[in-house]
C-alpha cells in the first residue's frame, strides 16, 4: 500500500513504530490466585486491550507504540483504533515489537483524570469525574506495514492553520542547550463523510500544540498572531507540569499524609527511606503529565507578516494577562449568577389540610415583578373533577452553568 504525502496537508499524519505491550489484570486469576506481593491481582502483558464506551456502548481497542522522538529516544504513543477501520487485521495475532504504519489525522479531545476524583458532587448533585483535560490524540484512517524507507523513521505530520496567540519562549525539559518557541495553531478543515454518494463533509476545529527552534529559518512566520502557515513536523512528546485546583489540592492531600506516616516511623531509618522513595513517586505522577505536541521542522507563510522574536516577550505578557482577567471575570459572572438563582425563592400558598407542609421552593432564572409578595393572592377554585387529585409535592429545580476550567 503506497501513500500520496501531497494529497492533503491541512491535518495529516503518519506514525511508525513498534507494537509494545501492557499490563493488564489477568482475567483467569480470580479468588485465591493473588500476586504474592500485598494480594494484589495478577498482571499479564498484552499488545491490545478491547472494550465498549461507558454510555454509549461504542465498541474500542487500543493499543501502543513506541515511537522514535525527532531528538532522540523513544516515547510511548496510545492510540485508539476502531475494530472496522482498514488493515485492522494486521494486529490480529501481532506479536510485541511488529513494525507498523498508522495513517490519521489530529484531534483535540477533553476527558477526566479519575485520579482527582473525590466523593464531592457539585450544586447540580453530579459526581465529581475528575480534572478535565484536554490533549491531542490520533484519528485513526488505516493500518498498514511500513516499506523499506519507512522502517528506520518516526512519523510525519503536515498541518494548515491560523496562528492562534504569541508564542512562549522555553527551553527544552532534557535539552537545555535548545530554546523552542511553543504556540497554539488554529486548525480548521472538513473531512467526507464516510457514507458512499453524499456531498457532505464533517467539519472540525482542532488547536495543535507546536513548537520550533527559535534559531530555525522559519520561526519568525510562527511568531505572529494570525498569520495564516502551513507546517510540516514529527510528533514528540514531554512532560509537562499541572496546575489547577484540583491539582493543588490533590499534592496537599499527599504532603499532609507524608508528614504523619513520617512521624510514624521516626527511628525506623529503613522503612523512612523507603517510604520517603514512595512519597516523591507518588507526587511527581501528580506534579507533571505527558503531553504530545508537534515539533515544527518547516513552516510556509501563506497569509500574514514576519515578526522578531524581540517583539513576542511584551505581546505573551499582554495575551496572559488578557486571558487571566477574562478568565476572572466569567468566574465572577458565574458567581454572581449561582448566587442570585439561589436567592430568589417564593412563598406556596397556605396547606389544606393540617397534614400538609409549606415548603419554600427555589425558582431560578424566572423574572419576579417587584410588587410581587405586597399582598396575598386569592386561591382559585378548583372543578370537581380536580378536588380529588392529591396536591403534588413542589420540586426545587435548578440550572446548570457551563464549566469553567482553573487550570
Amino acid at each position: 500500500m503506497t501513500t500520496d504525502t501531497t494529497a492533503n496537508t491541512t491535518n495529516k499524519l503518519i506514525v511508525i513504530g513498534m507494537l509494545d505491550t501492557m499490563l493488564v489484570r489477568d482475567p483467569g486469576a480470580r479468588g485465591d490466585k493473588r500476586d504474592r506481593r500485598g494480594g494484589r491481582d495478577q498482571m499479564i502483558e498484552v499488545t491490545r486491550r478491547a472494550g465498549r464506551t461507558r454510555g454509549t456502548g461504542g465498541r474500542w481497542e487500543n493499543l501502543t507504540l513506541q515511537v522514535r522522538s525527532p531528538y532522540g529516544g523513544m516515547f510511548a504513543l496510545p492510540i485508539a483504533i476502531e475494530p472496522n477501520i482498514p488493515g485492522a487485521e494486521l494486529l490480529e495475532g501481532a506479536a510485541a515489537d511488529t513494525m507498523l504504519a498508522i495513517e490519521g489525522s489530529l484531534q483535540l479531545k477533553q476527558s477526566f483524570d479519575p485520579r482527582f476524583a473525590t466523593d464531592r458532587t457539585d450544586f447540580r448533585g453530579r459526581t465529581d469525574r475528575g480534572r478535565p483535560t484536554r490533549e491531542l490524540q490520533l484519528r485513526i484512517s488505516c493500518v498498514r506495514e511500513p516499506d523499506e524507507q519507512e522502517r528506520r523513521a518516526s512519523s510525519a505530520v503536515w498541518l494548515e492553520g491560523e496562528v492562534a496567540e504569541p508564542p512562549r519562549i522555553a527551553r527544552h525539559p532534557e535539552l537545555p542547550s535548545i530554546q523552542l518557541a511553543g504556540t497554539i495553531l488554529r486548525v480548521s478543515f472538513g473531512r467526507p463523510a464516510d457514507f458512499p454518494g453524499i456531498a457532505a463533509t464533517v467539519q472540525e476545529t482542532v488547536d495543535v500544540n507546536i513548537a520550533i527552534p527559535t534559531g530555525h529559518a522559519d520561526a519568525e512566520r510562527l511568531y505572529r498572531p494570525g498569520n495564516v502557515v502551513r507546517v510540516v513536523g514529527q510528533l514528540d512528546c514531554r512532560m509537562e507540569e499541572q496546575g489547577g485546583e484540583a491539582v493543588r489540592l490533590k499534592l496537599a492531600a499527599i504532603d499532609a499524609e507524608w508528614a504523619e506516616r513520617k512521624v510514624e516511623l521516626a527511628g525506623k531509618p529503613v522503612e523512612l527511606r523507603r517510604a520517603e522513595a514512595a512519597y516523591l513517586r507518588s507526587r511527581q505522577r501528580f506534579e507533571s503529565a505527558p503531553r504530545l505536541y508537534v515539533l515544527a521542522g518547516g513552516a510556509e507563510l501563506l497569509a500574514g507578516e514576519v515578526t522578531g522574536i524581540e517583539a513576542t516577550y511584551q505581546a505573551r505578557r499582554d495575551f496572559v494577562r488578557s486571558r487571566r482577567q477574562q478568565q476572572d471575570a466569567r468566574r465572577a459572572r458565574a458567581l454572581t449568577e449561582r448566587a442570585g438563582r439561589a436567592a430568589v425563592t417564593v412563598e406556596l400558598p397556605a396547606p389544606d389540610s393540617s397534614t400538609d407542609i409549606p415548603v419554600r421552593a427555589v425558582v431560578p432564572d424566572v423574572e419576579m415583578d417587584s410588587m410581587a409578595g405586597m399582598s396575598r393572592p386569592g386561591r382559585p377554585r378548583r372543578r370537581a373533577e380536580e378536588v380529588a387529585i392529591a396536591d403534588a409535592t413542589p420540586i426545587a429545580i435548578t440550572d446548570g452553568e457551563d464549566h469553567i476550567d482553573t487550570a
